[in-house]
């Protein structure tokens, strides 16, 4: 076969490409992200629109009909849905799987400004793109977080200072913040002053709408550089608003605190988080799709301690959720398994073969189909998780079959004729393609799962990518690596010296195996003398 000749007549080339697979492999490994599971979610985005004081029918008409045409034209949409209520228009775009959402978004937004001029002057801003991502539902990392100071000076504290040193972390995609307390300044009008003033409450509402604004004063060039202003008109602070003209009446200006008691209280809280009697802050952590679980919690984990000692413990936080504990334990649960049936398998071949070399060389043909696999996995950009650990698990007892296959004819035609070389030659030369034509069968039993589409193709694909590219890997294995190794290792049992007691236990396992192999054949005789019977049987 032309394959395992090259290598055993090059083993300087064999070993420099091995070498060069362990390096690159374990970078591979090291570079994997690791989960949970794969995302699940197919690939989507949707466009949500502000339409203050519309109704749900003009909403429809005005907003989401015209969206939803002119988003009709992306490629790559599997499916398009809106939905139109008082006041918001939301339009959903589903995408096929192999569709990279982020890739679209210049597509999107250019969709979008064609029909920009289009929609209603009333809409509150833009309309905002959200992209809908698999990860970004539950929390990998929840915190709950507490300080001796005020509940708004410590959300505060945690807006401006936690929350971006989190939001910086590679892979992040949102921080929530939940129960926290805010201020915010009430006005209640006085309907009497009102009445006397000759105000209404229109007028403080308008007032207080156009008023309360930040607006964009234009462009200039500096220094060949493009500068944007605005000008600022949002109240900084309570006397502001307190002076904040409202109307003029005898001669004089009307303020809103002649009208209206203002003071600055509490914030309604939707969420309240509380503990043994103390109200609590709670910081959720969410992860892109392609972040790494264990490393955004670590470096959290480091923010948090930093924080802990920039505040000599002012403030202080408890873990209540950690996904990267559980994926550690899983992942480590797999890999166990994995070690397991790896070692199972190395006694097995030690026990029938009883010669150390020959398991040597099963027992390296297994990490380095391994290492193949891990290579695949990370060309096309997959994570170490539960699905395609298992698959490369499942694949262990598959893998070792190629090997042990070339490995037996190679072993039994050296201890016959003494040359290692010629033996793995012809050895290899003899069961190639046989090994070759079986894992290929194998390989068609998984490669149809790749191309499944939906939730099912998407959970589905880790799993048979892996077991793929391993069972592609062992016959690589079978057919270069063993045949090389064979070359350069495999001694005569006559050569090998071994005490006594261990050569009169290999002398049992010889003669069981001998006397299963006669059994064998004469109930294969007797088959073949009764071939109806037999074929009734089968």
């Amino acid at each position: 076969m032309v394959l395992s000749d090259f290598a055993v007549k090059h083993p300087a080339i064999i070993t420099i490409l091995l070498v060069s697979l362990l390096v690159f492999g374990l970078i591979a490994g090291s570079s994997l992200n690791s989960e949970m599971i794969p995302p699940v979610a197919l690939p989507a985005a949707s466009i949500v629109t502000v339409y203050p004081g519309a109704g749900a029918r003009d909403v429809e008409r005005d907003i989401s009909r015209l969206i939803e045409n002119q988003m009709s034209t992306l490629p790559g949409l599997s499916e398009l849905t809106s939905s139109s209520s008082d006041s918001v228009s939301v339009v959903t775009m589903e995408f096929r799987a192999d569709v990279d959402v982020h890739e679209k978004l210049p597509q999107i937004r250019e969709l979008l400004n064609a029909v920009a001029s289009k929609l209603p002057d009333g809409i509150e801003g833009s309309p905002v793109i959200y992209i809908t991502e698999a990860s970004s539902f539950l929390p990998i990392f929840s915190v709950r977080v507490s300080g001796e100071m005020e509940a708004e000076a410590l959300t505060e504290y945690i807006e401006n200072r936690i929350s971006p040193a989190l939001a910086r972390i590679p892979g992040v995609s949102k921080i929530n913040l939940v129960g926290g307390s805010k201020q915010e300044a009430r006005v209640t009008l006085n309907v009497t002053e009102l009445e006397a003033r000759g105000v209404s409450a229109l007028t403080v509402y308008e007032a207080l709408r156009y008023n309360n604004l930040n607006i964009p004063a234009g462009q200039a060039m500096y220094r060949s550089r493009e500068l944007s202003f605005t000008t600022r008109g949002a109240f900084s602070d309570l006397d502001e608003l307190k002076n904040l003209t409202v109307g003029f009446g005898d001669g004089s200006f009307i303020f809103l605190k002649d009208v209206a008691d203002i003071s600055l209280v509490p914030e309604e809280k939707d969420i309240r988080i509380r503990s043994g009697g103390k109200d609590y802050v709670m910081l959720d952590v969410l992860k892109r799709d392609e972040g790494d679980t264990i490393q955004i919690v670590r470096a959290a984990l480091k923010v948090f301690d930093e924080i802990k000692r920039e505040t000599s413990g002012v403030v202080d936080f408890a873990v209540i959720s950690d996904q990267s504990e559980t994926t550690q334990r899983s992942l480590q649960t797999v890999m166990q398994s994995a070690i397991t049936g790896l070692a199972l398998t190395i006694f097995v071949i030690l026990f029938a073969l009883h010669d150390i070399r020959a398991t040597i060389i099963i027992g390296l043909s297994i990490p380095l189909s391994i290492l193949f696999a891990i290579l695949g996995l990370f060309g096309t950009g997959r994570s170490l998780n539960l699905l395609s650990l298992s698959g490369m698990t499942v694949a262990i007892g598959m893998i070792v079959d190629n090997s042990i296959v070339v490995l037996e004819n190679t072993y039994t035609k050296f201890q016959k004729t003494g040359n290692k070389r010629k033996a793995a030659l012809e050895g290899a030369g003899e069961v190639g393609g046989a090994v070759l034509a079986s894992t290929t069968t194998s390989i068609c039993v998984f490669a149809p799962l790749l191309f499944l589409t939906g939730i099912i193709g998407v959970i589905m694909n880790d799993l048979s990518l892996a077991i793929v590219f391993a069972l592609g890997s062992s016959a690589l294995v079978a057919v270069v690596v063993v045949p090389w190794l064979s070359a350069i290792i495999l001694k005569r049992q006559e050569d090998v010296k071994k005490i006594k007691i261990l050569k009169r236990v290999e002398d049992s396992i010889d003669r069981g195996f001998s006397s299963l192999d006669k059994a064998y054949r004469r109930l294969l005789v007797w088959a073949l003398d009764n071939k109806l019977f037999t074929i009734g049987l089968a």
